[in-house]
């Protein structure tokens, strides 16, 4: 009886509070978004990315990825700037998303392994790849068109990021070595859209409706990001041969 009472009951309190403060400020930065407008989200979606951020190290402790870390730093910053002077802090704001898309991408480095592709991308994957291509390259047409020309500069940084980002997650997913690779194209997408419907939203065409879909998307992109990450154990390149070919 006295060993059924050595359970580590700070452990599961911990994580019970972060969970709880998580979920709270998940749904109240939804609720904001729809009723307040995003002003109010400088209140709000900070503390979902914080504890987000401490779900992290709590569940890796030592083994947490720094640049993961930095990551979650980086998009905290670009957060906090975009709901409090998003035209006067564009550059800035542009280029804490870029950190955060490039450390997202080195933090999928492990996952990758030289050589080939297992195989060559299915239809489906050719007709993503197009399509996300020519929704990009739209944008990008109508930002050129439609913001000064001091923004350009961190318009091409942040979209440049962006395809690094995309062509390293697809890539984890197009090999098809880890069982929640559907995860990391979740997350994937929600970080492309989330960036578009940005654009949109501040510089082409604002509505309340976007920015409930910014936050949702945002929110969800790093989350699963973060699964995936935490769950998914690096399979050795040798395993890999000896599984699939």
């Amino acid at each position: 009886m006295k060993e059924k009472k050595t359970i580590n009951t700070p452990f599961f309190k911990i994580t019970n509070i972060i969970d709880i403060v998580l979920y709270v400020s998940f749904f109240s930065a939804v609720i904001v978004s729809i009723g307040f407008g995003k002003t109010k989200l400088i209140y709000v979606l900070p503390i979902v990315i914080t504890s987000l951020l401490f779900k992290y190290i709590h569940l890796t402790k030592k083994k947490a990825n720094p640049v993961f870390i930095c990551a979650l730093l980086a998009t905290l910053a670009s957060d906090i700037l975009s709901f409090y002077c998003f035209e006067d802090c564009f550059g800035a704001i542009a280029s804490f998303t870029s950190i955060y898309l490039i450390c997202c991408a080195f933090s999928l480095k492990k996952y990758l392994h030289a050589g080939k592709l297992r195989s060559l991308p299915s239809i489906s994957v050719m007709i993503s790849i197009v399509l996300i291509s020519y929704i990009l390259y739209s944008i990008l047409k109508l930002l050129v068109n439609s913001i000064p020309n001091n923004h350009l500069f961190f318009v091409f940084l942040c979209a440049l990021s962006l395809i690094v980002y995309t062509i390293t997650f697809a890539i984890v997913f197009i090999n098809d070595n880890y069982k929640n690779s559907p995860i990391l194209l979740a997350s994937g997408l929600f970080t492309f859209f989330q960036i578009v419907l940005v654009s949109i939203n501040e510089f082409l065409h604002f509505s309340r409706t976007f920015t409930v879909l910014v936050i949702i998307c945002h929110m969800m992109a790093i989350y699963l990001f973060m699964y995936f990450i935490v769950k998914t154990k690096v399979i050795k390149p040798e395993n890999i041969k000896k599984k699939f070919f």
